[in-house]
C-alpha cells in the first residue's frame, strides 16, 4: 500500500502546531513556503522528500522515522544520518561551549609557543 506522504506530513504538521500554539502558516514560512504552497503540498500523495525535509527542519521532526526511504533518496547510510538527528537547544550550547574550550586552549598553546620564538630571536 502506498503511503501519502502529504497528508503524513499535514498530520505531524498539525500535531506540532497544537502543541506549540502556532499556525501552520507560520510553521510553512519557517520551512520557505507561502502558505497556499503548503496546502498544495499536503494533497500530494508522492510529495518530495526535499520538501518533507524542509518541513522537518522546521518543526525538528526526523521525517525518516515516517519515511525511511529518504535516507537512499539522500545519499544517507543508517550511520551517517544518526550524526544528522536533530538536537535540542541544551544540547547546542554544550557543544559549543565544548569546541570555544577547545579553541582557546589551542590559542593559549599557540601564543605560548608564539612568544618562545620571539624570545629566542
Amino acid at each position: 500500500m502506498k503511503v501519502h506522504r502529504g497528508e503524513i506530513v499535514r498530520k505531524r504538521l498539525d500535531e506540532y502546531a497544537k502543541e506549540h500554539a502556532i499556525s501552520i502558516l507560520a510553521i510553512a514560512k519557517k520551512a520557505g513556503y507561502h502558505q497556499s504552497s503548503a496546502y498544495r503540498h499536503f494533497e500530494k500523495d508522492d510529495l518530495s522528500y526535499h520538501i518533507v525535509y524542509k518541513y522537518g527542519r522546521a518543526i525538528g521532526h526526523d521525517f525518516t522515522q515516517e519515511f525511511p526511504e529518504m535516507l537512499t533518496q539522500y545519499g544517507f547510510s543508517e550511520e551517517e544520518s544518526n550524526k544528522y538527528q536533530y538536537k535540542d537547544l541544551a544540547q547546542c550550547v554544550a557543544e559549543k561551549e565544548l569546541w570555544q574550550k577547545k579553541y582557546i586552549e589551542l590559542l593559549e598553546v599557540h601564543n605560548k609557543l608564539l612568544m618562545e620564538k620571539l624570545d629566542k630571536d
